[in-house]
């Protein structure tokens, strides 16, 4: 019973992630709708938002800060506040369907790039499907299926192999590394990369400006302690799967209230890369024998 429990628990949570998320993309697209206030400038709200979070955390809990792989946790802060840039500016010049689910295709560039950095990841014939459908899915969705490409179907598609660079560099500091340490090194340079270059871009925001950042900031940090919380109790195949939901969740919720056009290359597309993603998370045979021989 409580096995069941702490399964339904994580679903739960794991579930309520990807809605917090949406609902964060979608107070984004509510900012940056009528162009005053630039993506750059929100996302340096979400990284600061999420600094002073973290901050008050480490001032409860007494945490230090110590880093010791200094390569992996530096590149997971740069490579994924890069792909957070990349993503807030996809929703600003696009649609949030299409922005959710380039998004979500970085489990395809981690299959794609891990075996050559991570020791325990290997090519499968069922991987390379997976990336062959999920690639199928892109090309719908990119418009290369009609010979229209713009440039934000090219920066969508780059964040995703930015996104993945940073998971790849969160696997290798996570050997060595404190969460609290690699997520304080995520906000710091996140707030840097975007106010630094970005600074003279800064508009004082309204009153209803500020309410929708701050719910911004709010529903990003729900969505990112639900989901690493919801994984505890969820196996890695099943969390993925709810977490890729979100690629259909977006579609109808963009749809149904932003009026964003239906099309039926999009949702194809976005179940094209639904699959890739589920054929790529499933783990074979070898993965166990594999670990079963390196102990």
């Amino acid at each position: 019973m409580k096995k069941r429990e702490s399964s339904l628990k994580g679903y739960t949570m794991v579930f309520a992630s990807t809605m917090f998320f949406y609902i964060m993309t979608l107070f984004v697209k509510l900012i940056t709708k009528d162009g005053r206030i630039p993506s750059t400038e929100v996302t340096f709200f979400r990284f600061l938002i999420g600094f002073i979070i973290v901050n008050i955390g480490f001032m409860k809990t007494g945490y230090k800060i110590k880093m010791v792989n200094k390569v992996a946790v530096l590149a997971r802060g740069f490579f994924t506040a890069l792909a957070i840039l990349f993503f807030f500016v996809v929703i600003e010049y696009s649609t949030t369907t299409k922005a959710n689910i380039y998004n979500l295709t970085y489990p395809i560039f981690v299959t794609i790039f891990g075996p050559l950095l991570l020791k325990d990841e290997r090519w499968t014939l069922k991987n390379i499907i997976g990336v062959a459908i999920a690639f199928l899915g892109i090309f719908l969705i990119s418009g290369m299926a009609l010979g229209v490409v713009s440039w934000v179907d090219g920066l969508g598609l780059f964040m995703g192999f930015i996104a993945a660079i940073g998971i790849i560099a969160l696997k290798k500091a996570r050997i060595t590394d404190n969460s609290n340490t690699i997520l304080f090194y995520l906000m710091s340079i996140g707030v840097v990369m975007t106010l630094i270059p970005f600074g003279y871009q800064f508009k004082m925001p309204t009153h209803r400006e500020w309410l929708l950042l701050l719910g911004m900031g709010v529903f990003s940090y729900l969505g990112q302690y639900t989901v690493t919380n919801g994984f505890k109790y969820v196996k890695a195949l099943e969390g993925s799967l709810i977490s890729s939901s979100r690629i259909f969740i977006a579609s109808i919720c963009g749809i149904l209230f932003l009026g964003e056009p239906f099309s039926i290359a999009i949702v194809l597309g976005g179940s094209l890369i639904f699959i890739g993603i589920v054929l790529v998370s499933i783990k074979g045979n070898y993965k166990k024998k594999f670990k079963i021989e390196k102990l």
